[in-house]
Formats: C-alpha cells, structure tokens, sequence
C-alpha cells in the first residue's frame, strides 16, 4: 500500500475519508495513522486523537490514556517548534482492532458532518502562531494532567472539548472554535476552583 500523506488543511470528512480509505483491515495502529498523515502534519495529528477523545469511542477501556498521551505530546512539540512529530515506540506500536477502529471512524462521522458546514475560515490570527501558542499549551497542560482532573465532575468532559474545539480551529484557521474552546477552558476553570473550594471548606 502506497501511503501519500495527507493535506496539512481540508475539512474533517475529507480528513476521516483519507484515514479510512488508507487504513487495512487488519489492526491500525497509531504507526500507520501518522504515516497516513505524514510526519510533519501536527495538526492533524492533533486533531484526530482531540476528537476521539470527545466521542463515545473514548469509553474503549485504554483508548482515552493514549489519546491524551498523544494530543500532549504533539502539542508539546508544536509549542517547541519541532519541524517533524516523535512520538515514542510504546505509543507508535499501540493499535486498534479493526471492528473496533470501524466503531471509533463511525462515532466521529456524526461530529463531523454537524459542524463541517460551519466552519470558515476567519480570526486566523488565533488559529495560527503565534496566537494559538496559549492553546497549545493548555492542550499539552490539560493533557498531561488529564489523569489528575477526573476527580470533578464533568470537568474532564469540558476540557477535552476545549482541545477538540482549539485543534478544529487550528486545522480549519477558524480562530472563532479557538475562542469558544477557551470559553470552555474558562467554564472549566470556575467547575473546578468551586470543587476545590467545596473540599477545603
């Protein structure tokens, strides 16, 4: 199979059609998934793991550990500059069932299709560097800490969004998702000073 990586900027559909059509039926594994996208597109690298994360498929005992691990590690890199993703041998060689890949692609579709039709490209300023520096580091911050955070309700649900909507904006340059996705990252902000507030008193 001839991989040819993807375009750093296209809708999502386009972007789930790529995956799928170039994906085997076998096991996926992150590996493949990147060398479908190629070594240098980090945002769509950010993108497809920040989206899982938001969707049903992200009750697949182990899949949300990955994601997060993933969406922090090459947001990390984006912040540093690096011109190509690393990613580490123990997440490259994790991998996907094909069913179970089948039921991740169709839990994304649904997203995808509602707000493909909204999105335009305006405010690029924030979508692009350097205005979305403050939004890689809250997905490479949130990311990291994710494990740390599921204690409030709700509030892991709200930050996951937040990133899902700040990689949207950054792979479409609609900088209006990257300041809805820091509304959330606010709203998430007030959930969780109230949880701390309600234990310490």
């Amino acid at each position: 199979m001839t991989i040819r990586p993807a375009p750093p900027n296209d809708n999502l559909t386009r972007l789930l059609d790529r995956i799928e059509a170039e994906t085997g039926d076998g096991a996926v594994s992150v590996r493949e998934v990147l060398a479908i996208l190629g070594p240098r597109a980090f945002t769509p690298m950010l993108l497809v793991p920040s989206l899982v994360l938001v969707s049903p498929a992200s009750a697949i005992p182990g899949v949300p550990s990955i994601l997060s691990a993933l969406v922090g590690l090459v947001a990390l890199q984006m912040l540093l500059g690096h011109d190509r993703i690393w990613l580490p041998r123990v997440l490259l060689d994790r991998a996907l069932d094909a069913v179970r890949f089948a039921r991740v692609l169709r839990a994304l579709r649904g997203p995808v299709a509602w707000i493909d039709p909204l999105i335009n490209e305006r405010l690029t300023w924030l979508a692009d560097k350097p205005g979305n520096i403050p939004a890689l580091a809250i997905c490479a911050t949130v990311s990291f800490f994710m494990p740390l955070i599921e204690f409030v309700p709700f509030l892991t649900s709200i930050l996951a969004a937040a990133i899902a909507l700040f990689a949207t904006g950054m792979f479409v340059r609609d900088g209006l998702l990257v300041l809805v996705g820091y509304g959330l990252v606010s709203g998430g902000a007030v959930l969780a000073t109230g949880a701390v507030q309600a234990v310490a008193g």
